[in-house]
């Protein structure tokens, strides 16, 4: 269906002011009216252009000045493959105009072709978390909290500074109320002539915990900025028309647990609390997707943590259910260098590959047990391991040559994953596998060992800040902190009974727009899956209540 503008959101679409301060709730457009507005400014310049044309004097040329480009950036990696999606109808073909990137991928993207002019080295590599977390000292490149500072500084510097002037027109920031101070530094010196589209609900705001920041005063030193316009959008969820979800969700978030709104969301099936013994709940998830895709409806499956993610995962996959694991791009990048360097290292080309391969552990290491093995790789001291390590490099060697037979090289690096009995991960690990064997189709085009390394690094860096967004799958497995910017048919939350939410107690006034935010972010259903022998935490368990109770009544 074309994109209908209600006379609010074409107010936004048509506000000339420096800056836009949009508030909006859940489901209420804001992503899609942002992308109307770059759309009108991008149309506003070709027309421009194609009038200074015909005013030009038969013969000559008018000076025609550089289109200016518009900037979309958001928090989440995979969600700005979502926005771009809701977005390609709104923007049709303005979308190659349309630069929609995260915060890191942008500061990369900065320093990357700059930061070697003033200091920097090139190309700049990034380090992944279990990089930093294994020693920050051992291994090159900036972290991911040094990105965005560092692009700041580089930001302040004239050319660069007048290279982003000219390349932007408009700057829209997804959910700014989120930002820490350094991103919100950040946005504004990026193109700082150039218009300001800021999108933000304060009832969206779930990072205030990590990064120490107030919402609500987020959004007044934004209305506070020179020139600035607010515009609020009514509470219309465009996910869903009826209002249902959202209605409940409100209620939930400020905790109004007797609102008529939470027992018609369930009694009508928008809400659906599902019982399993603790050691099933993966089992009640998985039995939930299955019937959700038997009716071939798209599922975003959310927990409390990454650890949680990774074993319901593992879950999933002996059920036979395809899903693709958000926010585990970082383990993809840290795997296609550990197998690169396998191979180089194999190959005579590169020496190391040992390191690389404890990082890729780290990075899916759970439990403190787990944790204490990447370190014990790199100091040989685990006997049982060492054994399956010189296997592993003995069928290796196998197939070295000469000539080497690369395409099985490659395969039997991809077994490495099962023949070492790696807790997780493999199906990040095989796509690793899989990237790594398009990269390697370089030698046949007369390139180097080098070249093929040089495309690797850019290809894990890339995906490390978010700038190369992942692949689409129908089921989606997340983490409840990356769930910003996506939507899907149906949701499920599985709750545990050993959940930790900080110190926080009643209201829980920012674990309480993390329920609101999960709730939200379906079209037709929210599933909930939690233990039937055991009590959930505080910040859910008056929730559930509510839920049950509706169904007695």
């Amino acid at each position: 269906m074309p994109y209908q503008p209600s006379v609010e959101q074409q107010d936004v679409v048509d506000e000339g002011a420096p800056v836009v301060v949009v508030i909006g709730g859940a489901g209420c457009g804001k992503t899609t009216t942002a992308a109307a507005a770059a759309s009108k400014r991008l149309g506003d310049q070709e027309l421009a252009r194609q009038a200074a044309r015909a005013a030009a004097p038969v013969g000559t040329l008018p000076v025609q000045t550089d289109l200016k480009r518009v900037l979309f950036i958001s928090f989440s990696r995979t969600a700005v493959s979502q926005i771009v999606d809701r977005a390609a109808g709104v923007l049709g073909a303005h979308q190659r105009n349309v630069d929609v990137v995260t915060f890191h991928g942008l500061a990369w993207r900065i320093l990357n072709n700059f930061g070697r002019y003033y200091g920097y080295p090139h190309p700049l590599r990034v380090q992944s978390a279990a990089e930093t977390a294994l020693s920050a000292a051992t291994f090159p490149g900036l972290t991911y909290a040094q990105l965005v500072p560092e692009a700041t500084k580089l930001l302040n510097v004239p050319a660069v500074r007048d290279y982003y002037e000219r390349r932007y027109g408009t700057v829209i920031c997804d959910e700014f109320q989120d930002t820490s101070d350094a991103e919100w530094a950040f946005v504004q010196s990026v193109a700082p002539s150039g218009q300001r589209i800021l999108l933000g609900d304060p009832n969206q705001c779930i990072y205030a915990g990590m990064k120490n920041i107030d919402p609500h005063a987020r959004v007044a030193e934004a209305a506070r900025l020179t020139g600035a316009v607010t515009l609020t959008l009514p509470p219309l969820s465009h996910r869903d028309p009826s209002g249902v979800l959202p209605a409940a969700a409100l209620a939930a978030m400020e905790r109004r647990f007797d609102d008529p709104a939470i027992s018609h969301a369930v009694t009508s099936g928008r809400i659906v609390l599902h019982r399993a013994p603790t050691q099933d709940l993966a089992d009640g998830v998985a039995h939930v997707v299955a019937a959700e895709r038997a009716m071939n409806k798209s599922v975003s499956i959310y927990t409390h943590t990454h650890a949680a993610t990774a074993e319901l995962s593992t879950r999933l996959a002996s059920a036979g259910i395809v899903h693709e694991q958000v926010g585990f791009t970082e383990s993809f990048g840290d795997a296609i260098q550990a197998q690169y360097e396998i191979l180089g290292s194999v190959l005579g080309e590169i020496r190391g590959g040992r390191k690389a391969l404890a990082v890729y552990v780290q990075s899916i290491s759970r439990g403190r047990q787990e944790k204490r093995v990447p370190a014990a790789i790199v100091d040989r001291t685990m006997p049982r391991f060492e054994e399956a390590i010189k296997e592993v490099i003995r069928s290796l060697r196998e197939v070295v040559g000469p000539p080497p037979d690369l395409d099985e090289l490659v395969l039997r690096i991809g077994r490495i994953h099962k023949t070492l009995s790696f807790p997780r991960g493999e199906e990040t690990w095989l796509e690793a596998n899989r990237q790594l064997r398009r990269s390697l189709r370089l030698l046949e085009r007369g390139g180097t060992f080098a070249d093929v390394g040089a495309e690797v690094e850019e290809l894990r860096s890339s995906t490390l800040v978010g700038f190369r967004a992942s692949r689409q799958r129908p089921v989606q497995l997340m983490n409840l902190h990356q769930t910003k910017g996506r939507e899907s048919d149906a949701t499920v939350l599985m709750l545990q009974p050993d959940e930790y939410h900080g110190p926080e107690s009643e209201p829980f006034a920012t674990g309480s727009r993390v329920l609101y935010v999960c709730l939200t972010r379906a079209r037709e259903r929210a599933h909930i899956v939690l233990p039937a022998d055991r009590t959930v935490h505080a910040l859910w368990s008056p929730f559930v209540a509510a839920c049950d109770f509706a169904l007695l009544i």
